[in-house]
């Protein structure tokens, strides 16, 4: 970076060398007094010497000023005849500047009164112009001053050459410097989750930035030497006046353009700097309400950060419709015409977006669930990971992110097991159903299954689990454990652990967990209860067959005939 600045400070000192001497051919002519009114120019030499407002007899102004060039330039090519050959006199009646017999201009009262001056006061400042002019005329041409302007125009483009290269060296250091910010200073533009513009994207933006001000900057060093190097010749001086001219007329556009616009800008920046304060003070407030610092009756902290995002919105798109008319080109056909396509693609294509958004404000200010919230949404079932203004994402116990629209959950039914506990302060019930046949007393299947309940962790004792009686079936009776917990979100481990206790407390028991509806074919069998809870002496049961009334052979409980 010094190097460079090094060359930078070498280069301007260089261009004040070769641009300062240029004086040495720039003996300016001085102009007469201009009235308000537009004359027509005399030229010689590529230089305005004065304007011709007023006709002379049947003369007009543009023919008189044409006849003037013509006599100048061909006095101008005669090195004969001298400087001080001219002089001021009285021709014809009229004062005129000539060389002799030969007048050059012609200076009538009509003049005079144009330009405010006497007309003798401006016969002489005529006569200096026009010596002055044609003494810069012949030196111009001379082979010295020719050899002279030839180095200068070497040195104008060893100039724009070290110039091109020292910019070509900044821009590629400026764009290595980008580069290097590049997610240290420069980072992703996000709102919320959605990734409005990346880091990447911002570093190429600005690089491309740097490199089409590189290039803007190179043609204008380029046209500057053009200029400056066709200016040096009288040969080609029309062409150099042309490029300035191109250059001047395009700065004073630019700057009257913006001078014009000031009073806008002025609207635009004291408009965005009202709602720029605005909404810092929206966010303090919102801070407040969300720290609880601040209270507002019938608010809830939950609302303080998706209130403060909303009306964020709501005065960022009121400072857009107020800033719109001042915008540069806001006015024009071709900018009405862009919004109203841009708008219509907008409001055809975010209707989902639209009805997501509305959704999800809907959602928030209902409270149906908060982040953290163990919650079912039809067969979904989960703790709410992450929420935002079109999406909702849940995790589920199988570790799953299940994404849905906020306009899916607002038209569901939504089960907040985590709302129920913190609001009601009661615990969620949990519920078992098992079916054991009629044989088992129920009052023995109640002790058993509340037993179960109470040896399963995260099971609460108060209030104590209960049994309900669901169904009387043709075979068998459907029992309902009800348990209470605090921890909605271990839900699955809190059932896997009390079906396991169910079937350990009725084993223990003695109590098979067997649909009945074999029953006919239930005797010889071996017991489904595990060994462990056996007796050491248990052998399976044959089947039974006793004597009916009649002397027949049949199977029932007891009696001879038991069949091993």
């Amino acid at each position: 970076m010094k190097r460079f600045l090094r060359l930078l400070m070498a280069f301007l000192l260089t261009a004040s060398l070769i641009v300062n001497p240029v004086a040495f051919s720039r003996s300016q002519v001085p102009s007469v007094p201009v009235a308000p009114d537009n004359g027509v120019p005399v030229m010689l030499n590529g230089k305005t010497l004065f304007l011709i407002r007023a006709p002379f007899a049947s003369t007009s102004p543009q023919q008189r000023a044409a006849g003037i060039e013509r006599r100048l330039n061909q006095f101008a090519r005669n090195s004969d005849l001298p400087i001080d050959t001219l002089k001021l006199q009285e021709l014809n009646g009229a004062l005129a500047v000539a060389s002799g017999e030969t007048g050059l201009v012609t200076i009538t009262d009509a003049d005079a009164r144009a330009v405010g001056l006497p007309k003798e006061l401006l016969g002489r400042e005529y006569l200096r112009i026009i010596r002055q002019a044609v003494e810069d005329y012949r030196k111009e041409r001379t082979p010295s001053y020719l050899f002279r302007a030839a180095l200068m125009a070497l040195g104008a483009v060893i100039l724009l050459l070290l110039g091109l290269f020292l910019l070509k060296r900044g821009a590629a250091q400026l764009v290595n410097q980008v580069h290097s910010w590049r997610d240290r200073r420069i980072r992703d533009i996000r709102l919320q989750n959605l990734e409005i513009m990346s880091a990447r994207q911002l570093t190429d933006g600005l690089v491309a930035g740097v490199l089409t001000l590189r290039s803007l900057i190179s043609l204008v060093l380029i046209a500057a030497c053009l200029a400056f190097v066709f200016n040096l010749f009288p040969h080609t001086r029309q062409i150099g006046s042309i490029i300035l001219s191109y250059f001047r007329y395009g700065l004073n556009f630019l700057w009257n353009s913006f001078l014009g616009y000031l009073p806008n800008l002025l609207i635009i920046i004291l408009t965005i700097l009202v709602s720029y304060y605005l909404i810092r003070f929206l966010k303090l407030l919102s801070l407040g309400v969300h720290r609880r610092s601040i209270t507002i009756s019938g608010f809830y902290p939950e609302w303080a950060e998706p209130t403060y995002k909303l009306l964020m919105f709501v005065v960022i798109a009121i400072t857009l419709v107020i800033i719109f008319p001042y915008l540069p080109g806001s006015s024009s056909p071709a900018f009405q015409g862009i919004s109203i396509f841009f708008g219509v693609l907008l409001s055809l294509g975010s209707s989902s977006a639209v009805s997501n958004m509305v959704a999800g404000f809907i959602l928030i200010y209902t409270r149906a669930f908060r982040l953290g919230d163990f919650v079912q949404v039809g067969d979904t079932k989960g703790t709410i990971e992450e929420k935002n203004i079109l999406v909702t994402r849940i995790r589920t116990p199988h570790n799953n992110i299940v994404t849905l629209p906020n306009s899916t959950l607002l038209s569901s039914s939504i089960v907040n097991y985590t709302t129920t506990i913190g609001e009601t302060q009661r615990p969620l019930i949990l519920h078992a159903n098992v079916s054991l046949g009629y044989d088992v007393p129920w009052r023995d299947v109640y002790a058993t299954l509340v037993a179960a309940a109470l040896a399963t962790p995260r099971i609460l004792s108060d209030p104590p689990p209960f049994v309900l009686q669901l169904e009387l079936q043709d075979f068998y009776v459907v029992y309902a454990l009800q348990a209470h917990t605090n921890e909605p979100n271990l839900m699955l481990q809190i059932y896997s652990d009390l079906y396991q206790n169910i079937q350990d407390k009725c084993n223990e028991a003695g109590i098979e967990i067997c649909s009945p509806h074999y029953s006919a074919l239930r005797d010889g069998n071996h017991t489904t209860i595990p060994a462990k809870y056996l007796d050491t002496d248990y052998t399976a049961p044959g089947f039974k067959v006793e004597r009916s009334g009649s002397g027949e052979w049949g199977a029932g409980k007891g009696g001879d005939g038991v069949v091993g």
